[in-house]
């Protein structure tokens, strides 16, 4: 075959057809060697691989029918790292397009030092993509590549999907490169551990603390722009919307809305799924229908740390446990709804709960109350239904004499609340939800105050 540098074999090794999968084989058949146990696969530390070449190849040898349910989910895992960090090779290979020179297959290797202004066009023929697409494809990657490579090396190593590292993107846009790549270092050794909603979260939070002047600047222009749309379908339907209202408002009309749910008996429900039931309830509200019961005026659950209620720095609050707003917004919320019930969680620096309370109206149940301010969410994997709109659940079951308390029970959402005669195990050690699949696997999720969802 010869080496790189006898380019006459080289070239001619790389142009035989059967040599890359010569080549393959043998590195499988190597691989390979040692892994059955009986009629079984025996997998490597799939972990320990680094996305590339060689994990590549030990995943195209293997043989998903000798592989049981826990491997099956390893398997995955791997090969989702190795599709990001091909991923995040795509974005660097657009970005060079970006830069090279006209010319064809004989001209030599030159760089532009700015982007060809029509090189979108030429990925948009290459990957059969519409113009728009191809122009998006090239903004995010530019964006990787130059304005976020820590997140594209995040992508790159695999520890984050494309889906992630869009919400980076996208979430950071409005920031400077400096308080951008500030918030993402915030977030790096987490990232891989969240879901893309408690991803959004979290950046929302840290880019309202980057720059709260600015946050609070945007949140007052699109109130500006709140309206209601009315998109009539083609089945003879319609979709109402209701944009850029306040978001304590939103809020509001949700936990109300839950509270007539929640206060409907099964017999008159007629089979109607608890997306229909909400619509419907909606639909009676805004038509002065109103149903009479679970009415209440909905209610507030805020949560802020002490120093930022006292002015004295401006860390992002939490409305229902999962919206960070910012500082001064949280302040001001109080004065935008005055005769809701309002529940409130005042921390420490550390994100430790220094008080609970209710004002306005009736306080709900001491319990119940508790278990929202400690959990604010669902202890569901990554869920972040509000703690407010889910079930009591005991950890050790009622019926086996299981004590209703805070350290026997947890909010979960009616979905979470039934994994466990699903095959799934929860039991909680150290302030984490520890849930083992019926696969065997084990996820473990920290109840941390600082940053609920």
């Amino acid at each position: 075959m010869g080496f790189p540098g006898e380019e006459a074999d080289y070239v001619s090794a790389w142009s035989d057809p059967d040599f890359e999968e010569r080549v393959f084989l043998l590195t499988v058949d190597d691989l390979n060697t040692g892994w059955v146990e009986d009629s079984r696969h025996r997998l490597p530390d799939l972990e320990s691989v680094a996305p590339g070449p060689f994990l590549f190849a030990i995943l195209e040898g293997i043989d998903r029918s000798r592989l049981n349910g826990f491997d099956m989910v390893e398997v995955l895992k791997a090969r989702e790292r190795l599709v990001a960090h091909c991923q995040a090779a795509a974005q660097e290979d657009m970005v060079e397009i970006s830069h090279a020179a006209s010319g064809d297959s004989d001209s030599d290797v030159e760089r532009l030092a700015e982007a060809f202004e029509y090189a979108a066009d030429e990925i948009r023929a290459a990957l059969t993509l519409t113009r728009r697409a191809a122009e998006t494809r090239l903004d995010y990657a530019t964006d990787l590549v130059s304005r976020l490579p820590q997140v594209q090396e995040l992508l790159e190593q695999g520890l984050i999907d494309w889906p992630k590292a869009r919400v980076f993107v996208d979430g950071t846009a409005h920031l400077s490169v400096t308080e951008a790549r500030s918030v993402v270092a915030e977030l790096t050794d987490r990232a891989s551990k969240l879901t893309t909603g408690q991803l959004r979260a979290r950046i929302r939070k840290f880019a309202v603390e980057a720059d709260p002047d600015e946050s609070v600047k945007r949140h007052e222009q699109r109130l500006e722009e709140r309206r209601v749309w009315v998109e009539p379908t083609t089945d003879g339907t319609a979709n109402i919307y209701l944009l850029d209202i306040p978001l304590v408002d939103a809020q509001l009309i949700r936990n109300r809305i839950h509270r007539h749910l929640i206060s409907i008996p099964k017999s008159q429900r007629h089979g109607r799924t608890t997306s229909r039931l909400q619509a419907d309830i909606a639909v009676d509200l805004l038509r002065g229908h109103d149903r009479g019961s679970g009415t209440g005026k909905g209610f507030v659950d805020l949560r802020i740390p002490l120093s930022t209620l006292a002015g004295l720095d401006d860390q992002a609050g939490w409305l229902d446990g999962i919206e960070p707003v910012a500082a001064d917004i949280a302040r001001q919320v109080a004065d935008l709804s005055h005769d809701a019930e309002w529940r409130y969680t005042v921390t420490d620096d550390d994100g430790t709960i220094i008080h609970i309370g209710t004002t306005r109206r009736r306080p709900s149940k001491p319990l119940s109350r508790l278990m929202e301010s400690l959990q604010p969410v669902c202890a569901g994997p990554g869920c972040r239904v509000p703690a407010s709109q889910c079930d009591f659940d005991h950890l050790q079951p009622w019926n086996q004499l299981g004590p209703t308390n805070d350290r026997n029970g947890g909010p979960k959402c009616r979905h979470d609340h039934t994994l466990k005669q699903h095959g799934w195990k929860h039991h909680r050690l150290d302030r984490h939800d520890i849930w083992t699949s019926p696969l065997g696997h084990t996820y473990t999720y920290p109840i941390d105050d600082d940053h609920p969802p």
